[in-house]
C-alpha cells in the first residue's frame, strides 16, 4: 500500500515537471513536446558505462561490455501518468539498465540502451499483448555518407516500415520518446521492441532455436559456434536458448544441424529447399535489396527453428527473422543489389545459383513491388498527423545537446527517404529482370573491361584505392559489362 502510494505521489511529480519549461544547456526551452518522456532513475544516480574491447586476430570490429545498473523508469505524455515501473527490487519491480550495441555503443555520443524490466509491461502503451521485460533505446542518428549531411534519425522507421509492407511475420514495433536520465536530457529515441523468443515476437517451442550470424562473436563472454563454410569472421551467437540455460548437447545439436543445412546450401542440387523455409528467406533479402543496404556483415542476421528434433530435422524449416540495423539504407548505388544478395558473408549468393529461390524471390518481388513505397509513404503521412509537431520540437531539444544533430528537419528527411525508396524500387525492376538470366554472382570480368566498383566484405568503398595499396581483406569488385569478381588481398 505504501508502494503504490509513493508511486501514485512519483507521477504526480514527474507529470507536473511535463507541463514546465526545462532548461537544457543553461537555455530555457518550450514544455515538453508530446511524445512519451521516459525519466529513469538509478540507485545513486550511477550512469550506466561501457568498456571497449577488440576482436582477436582473424576478427572484426569493435564492441563493449556492460553492466546493468538498476533503477526505476517512470513515463509520462504532456503530464499523464503511462507507466512506473517502481523502485528495483529484484523479480519484483523495477528496471535494470545498460549500454547496447556494438560500434554504435563504442562510438556514438549519444549511447543507446537496453531496458530489462523486472516484470512485463508495454511500454509503447499498444496493447496488452506486447508486454515483455526486454526493450531498447537506440540513438536518434545514424551517419549514412548517402544522406543529406550524412546523417538520419529515422531510418529504423523506414527499414520497418519496408518489413511491415512485405507482410514479415514480425516486425519490431516502435516510437519516438524523450529520455531523461538522472535527470539529465540525453535526447530523442527509438523506444523498440527487442529480438527475442516470445509468443508476441519470434515463435518457437522449448526445443526450437534462435541464433544470429554474428560478426560480433568474439565477444568476452559469448556463447558461439562456428560451422565449416560459414565464412571466417563470423560465428552463430544465441537469441534463444540464453547463453546461461543452453546445454552442451543443445549446442552441439544446434550446431550439427546448421552443418547439415551448409552442406544442402553448398551443394546446389536443389536439397536444400528440405531445411530452409525459401520465401523467408527470400523475403529477407528482397527487404535489404529495396534498402540497398551496404553493411553486410553488421547486418543483424537472425534465424530461427521453431522445433528441432535431430530425428526429424525437417520436422520444420529454418527461416529468417526481422530485419535490425538500418544504418547503411540507400548506401549502395541505385544500380546495385544489397551487399548481403552479393556478398559471401551469409548464404545469399549460394541460395541465388539455385532457380527454385531465385524463382521464389522474384514472386515475392513481383507481389509486393507496387504496395511498397506507398505503404511507406503512408507511415510517415500518419507519422507527421500523429506526431510531427512533436518530433519537430523534440528534434530542437535534441540537437542542444547535440549539436551537430537534427540539421535536416522531419520533412526533409522523409522527403529524401522517399526519393530514395522511389529510386531502389525502380532499380529493381532492371536488376530482377536480369535475376531469371543470370543466378550466379562468380562470373569473371572479361579482358579490358572496366571495373566500376569496389567494397570490402563490410561494403567500404575501396574502388580508387590502388590494388597493391589494399588492405588485407576480401573484396567483391562490379564490372561495367555487369559481371562480379570476388578477390582476396
Amino acid at each position: 500500500m505504501i508502494t503504490s502510494h509513493f508511486s501514485r505521489i512519483l507521477i504526480s511529480i514527474v507529470a507536473l515537471l511535463a507541463t514546465i519549461q526545462i532548461t537544457i544547456n543553461g537555455q530555457t526551452t518550450i514544455e515538453w513536446p508530446n511524445l512519451p518522456l521516459l525519466s529513469i532513475e538509478t540507485i545513486e544516480g550511477q550512469d550506466p558505462t561501457a568498456t571497449k574491447v577488440y576482436p582477436p586476430e582473424g576478427a572484426a570490429g569493435e564492441s563493449i561490455i556492460s553492466n546493468y545498473v538498476p533503477g526505476r523508469l517512470v513515463i509520462t505524455q504532456k503530464g499523464n501518468g503511462v507507466y512506473d515501473s517502481g523502485d528495483y527490487v529484484k523479480g519484483e519491480s523495477g528496471i535494470r539498465i545498460k549500454i547496447r550495441g556494438n560500434t554504435s555503443g563504442a562510438n556514438k555520443i549519444q549511447k543507446p540502451y537496453k531496458l530489462k524490466l523486472s516484470k512485463k509491461a508495454d511500454l509503447l502503451n499498444i496493447s496488452k499483448d506486447l508486454k515483455s521485460k526486454n526493450w531498447a533505446l537506440l540513438s536518434l542518428n545514424v551517419w549514412n555518407t548517402a544522406l543529406k549531411n550524412e546523417e538520419s534519425g529515422i531510418l529504423p522507421l523506414v527499414g520497418l516500415s519496408v518489413c511491415r509492407a512485405l507482410d514479415f511475420p514480425w516486425t519490431p514495433k516502435t516510437r519516438l520518446v524523450n529520455v531523461l536520465l538522472n535527470g539529465n536530457y540525453k535526447g530523442v529515441y527509438h523506444l523498440i521492441e527487442t529480438v527475442e523468443r516470445a509468443d508476441n515476437r519470434i515463435v518457437t517451442d522449448k526445443t526450437g532455436f534462435v541464433i544470429e550470424n554474428d560478426a560480433y562473436w568474439w565477444k568476452p563472454g559469448e556463447v558461439y559456434f562456428k560451422t565449416d563454410k560459414q565464412h571466417y569472421y563470423m560465428g552463430y551467437t544465441f537469441k534463444y536458448p540464453d547463453s546461461d540455460d543452453l546445454t552442451q548437447e543443445q549446442l552441439s545439436s544446434i550446431s550439427r544441424y546448421m552443418n547439415t543445412v551448409e552442406d544442402a546450401i553448398f551443394k546446389n542440387d536443389g536439397s536444400a529447399a528440405n531445411y530452409i523455409d525459401y520465401e523467408s528467406f527470400a523475403r529477407w533479402i528482397l527487404a535489404h535489396d529495396i534498402l540497398g543496404s551496404s553493411d553486410a556483415a553488421g547486418s543483424n542476421m537472425f534465424l530461427y527453428k521453431e522445433e528441432l528434433d535431430e530425428n526429424n530435422p525437417t520436422g520444420s524449416k529454418l527461416k529468417m527473422a526481422t530485419l535490425w540495423d538500418f544504418d547503411t539504407s540507400f548506401k549502395c548505388a541505385d544500380s546495385e543489389w544489397s551487399n548481403q544478395h552479393i556478398l559471401s558473408i551469409f548464404y545469399y549468393p549460394q541460395l541465388f545459383k539455385d532457380q527454385a529461390f531465385v524463382e521464389k524471390y522474384l514472386e515475392l518481388y513481383n507481389a509486393y513491388k507496387d504496395k511498397v513505397y506507398g505503404c511507406v509513404k503512408n507511415d510517415f503521412d500518419a507519422l507527421k498527423t500523429d506526431c510531427g509537431e512533436a518530433v519537430t520540437q523534440s528534434m530542437e531539444l535534441h540537437r542542444n545537446v547535440y549539436e551537430d544533430e537534427c540539421m535536416n528537419t522531419l520533412d526533409e528527411q522523409i522527403e529524401e527517404a522517399l526519393s530514395h525508396l522511389k529510386a531502389r524500387m525502380k532499380s529493381l525492376e532492371t536488376l530482377t529482370a536480369e535475376l531469371s538470366k543470370e543466378t550466379s554472382i562468380d562470373g569473371v570480368a572479361s579482358m579490358g573491361n572496366k571495373m566500376v566498383k569496389r567494397v570490402n566484405i563490410y561494403g567500404m568503398d575501396y574502388t580508387n584505392v590502388n590494388e597493391k595499396e589494399l588492405p588485407q581483406n576480401i573484396y567483391i569488385e562490379q564490372y561495367a559489362d555487369g559481371t562480379v569478381k570476388k578477390i582476396y588481398r
